[in-house]
């Protein structure tokens, strides 16, 4: 924050000049230095409540400036918008430079490695997903605080790779125990006895341990592992029918937050009991195909803190507002 030179605004001229000098004074002492506006108020002999008048006027006046000086492009006020809307404990709604999925999700990376470092406390027991936008996060860490590292949903396929990475590199960095969930993200009954082996159930066994989990938003039908999977297995349909339109964890959610069964002892992960005990959960989610996933996800209750692009917040709020969420088709 800084004081305007030359008297502020063209309105600010009515004011007597010492009058200016005292209002930024004041605005100055509050805004810039932090200091109690009944502290100001004895100091220049005014009411708390006039004092306080002089700081809104100061800045109304524009004999003062207050900027935001994040680092990173986020959207201050629509973030605190969006997190009061929804009953967040926070947002971080990231400015980036095009709707479509690639750019999308490069930006929200960035961010979501920034918010692990600085989230993620010593003896902490951190949850992760496999996911796109957390492979790439993953990427950019290279030391986080001492934590154990548990995979909380298993892993898709064709992208075998990128599921063990995240676990791994986060596991590294932070020097803890790493609990990988070798094992499909989607098995047949008839492979649920794979599920008994030693290293799964100790995994499954430290999903109640979690204190802190990352996840990805799954946007159905175009931007979802998952349903890409049940569509090749014929089975997507059906769910689509029902009103699936993302996937957060392992649990299914329609356009009103609510989850949808079908699945129960084929989708490999956390359950959504378990995960809404886990202490603090982040969600991530954005881009052109996932709009309709993101609002379901803030509907569900499921997350604490959202990471998401300013038009997929905008459209959140919009919805709630009576707006209909736009959805359509894209590439996973």
């Amino acid at each position: 924050m800084r004081a305007e030179r030359g008297g502020g605004s063209p309105t600010s001229g009515r004011m007597p000049l010492d009058e200016q000098i005292l209002h930024v004074h004041v605005a100055m002492a509050n805004l810039a230095h932090g200091r109690a506006l009944n502290e100001i108020a004895e100091e220049i002999g005014r009411s708390r409540f006039v004092t306080a008048r002089m700081v809104r006027r100061a800045r109304d006046l524009g004999l003062v400036e207050v900027r935001p000086t994040v680092a990173e492009p986020i959207d201050v006020e629509l973030s605190t918008l969006l997190a009061r809307r929804f009953g967040l404990r926070s947002a971080l709604v990231v400015a980036t430079p095009s709707t479509g999925d690639a750019e999308v999700r490069e930006v929200l990376a960035a961010v979501t490695a920034r918010y692990l470092r600085e989230t993620v406390q010593e003896d902490d027991v951190l949850g992760v997903a496999p996911g796109r936008t957390l492979v790439r996060a993953a990427r950019e860490i290279d030391e986080l605080a001492c934590a154990d590292v548990v995979q909380l949903t298993g892993i898709g396929w064709p992208r075998l790779d990128d599921g063990a990475e995240v676990v791994s590199a986060l596991g590294r960095a932070a020097g803890g125990g790493t609990f990988p969930l070798y094992v499909p993200i989607l098995i047949d009954h008839e492979a649920a006895p794979i599920l008994r082996h030693p290293a799964l159930t100790e995994t499954m066994r430290r999903f109640r341990h979690v204190r802190t989990a990352f996840l990805t938003i799954g946007g159905w039908p175009h931007s979802s592992l998952l349903a890409r999977i049940l569509a090749e297995n014929g089975e997507r349909e059906d769910f689509e029918e029902r009103g699936v339109v993302a996937e957060i964890g392992t649990t299914l959610l329609d356009l009103q937050g609510r989850s949808v069964g079908g699945l129960e002892g084929r989708f490999i992960g956390i359950s959504e009991d378990e995960l809404r005990a886990v202490p603090l959960r982040v969600a991530i989610g954005g881009g052109e195909w996932k709009q309709q996933a993101v609002l379901a996800t803030l509907r569900s209750g499921l997350a604490h803190v959202l990471i998401t692009d300013v038009r997929t917040a905008e459209l959140a709020l919009e919805a709630e507002d009576g707006v209909e969420c736009p959805g359509g088709p894209g590439e996973a």
